[in-house]
């Protein structure tokens, strides 16, 4: 197999001009040009994009960190970072935290070996040492999500407060005057947020926020089912529930089925986070949906120029989000 020295030695010029001319820098002339590309088709010369890249500093590699690629939430992020990364040339690197902070710390700390020219993160653990440590190397980061205290990067976000304030107005206009609802754990700015937008929308409507309707709940089947189980054991039950995402919904569905809870004619249900089944389901769950994709997208788009060194990437990015009203929310029963 043909050799850049080899085309160089063809072509009688030397291996950082044949280097010129592959990465089109346009500081070549254009007879020397020409013999560089006649001896690359003569040589059927391939070049190696590691060692090119390595030689530019770069990987041409980014990396994602989310807490669990399985939420079809952040498999679909994922997507549309890795379709801006690779019509960049890039491709991507995704660590799955599980929710674990000494998992999310370990692949914060392989990233930082530059193994990754970048790094996307939605983050889970409380302590955003890690990340600081990380930014402090120069690592381009973008968040996604939730911004971390003193980490100092553009982040990708949804207005969550006001998501959560038209959900519970909705709910609140269908009649409801006693609503809980299933969050995330505290120490999450998105799920401070929802519970804000929670509080709004029940002040709005004129709705008393009682403390045994603001549940707690793991981000994940088990904790809302928990969850859910937790706020059918109260002596009087609410009406509606609003459920903190995807996962918690589906572990919330479960526990009403299980205990003959009808929806929407016992309890009105409504969930963050749409799911491709969700339409599908009986009833239908009505959702408010995050653009996953664009915010990937985004995030990669953002990303992708910090690693070229473009100062003007570093702002915040807000997106809309959409509400899908389905068959789970009804007036409350007499």
């Amino acid at each position: 197999m043909a050799s850049i020295r080899d085309v160089a030695a063809r072509a009688g010029v030397s291996t950082a001009t044949v280097a010129r001319v592959l990465r089109d820098s346009g500081q070549v002339s254009d007879e020397l040009t020409a013999k560089v590309r006649a001896a690359v088709r003569e040589l059927n010369y391939v070049p190696n994009a590691v060692a090119r890249s390595l030689s530019q500093g770069r990987t041409r590699l980014l990396g994602l960190l989310v807490p669990d690629i399985s939420n079809p939430f952040f498999a679909e992020l994922a997507r549309g970072l890795e379709d801006a990364a690779v019509a960049a040339g890039h491709h991507v690197l995704v660590g799955s935290s599980d929710l674990d902070p000494e998992r999310e710390r370990q692949l914060a700390a392989a990233f930082e070996s530059r193994t990754v020219d970048g790094v996307a993160i939605t983050a889970s653990a409380p302590d955003a040492t890690h990340l600081r440590k990380l930014a402090d190397t120069g690592m381009p980061i973008v968040l996604i999500d939730r911004r971390m205290p003193g980490v100092s990067a553009p982040a990708v976000l949804t207005d969550n407060r006001d998501a959560a304030r038209r959900a519970v107005e909705y709910l609140a206009g269908l009649g409801h005057r006693d609503i809980a609802m299933i969050s995330g754990p505290p120490a999450f700015e998105t799920a401070a947020e929802r519970v804000a937008g929670f509080r709004d929308g029940c002040a709005a409507a004129g709705v008393e926020v009682r403390p045994d309707r603001l549940r707690e709940g793991y981000l994940g089947i088990e904790g809302g089912h928990k969850a859910m189980r937790e706020i059918l054991a109260l002596r009087d039950r609410p009406t509606a529930v609003l459920s903190f995402n995807n996962l918690i919904a589906v572990g919330a569905l479960g526990a009403l089925r299980e205990d003959g809870v009808a929806v929407p004619r016992d309890l009105s249900f409504l969930t963050f986070d749409d799911m491709s089944l969700f339409p599908y389901v009986d009833p239908p769950i009505t959702a408010i949906a995050q653009p996953a994709y664009q915010m990937g997208t985004d995030a990669g788009r953002i990303l992708l120029d910090l690693v070229d060194g473009d100062s003007g990437a570093g702002r915040d990015v807000v997106l809309k989000t959409g509400f899908y009203l389905r068959d789970s929310c009804a007036a409350p029963p007499a």
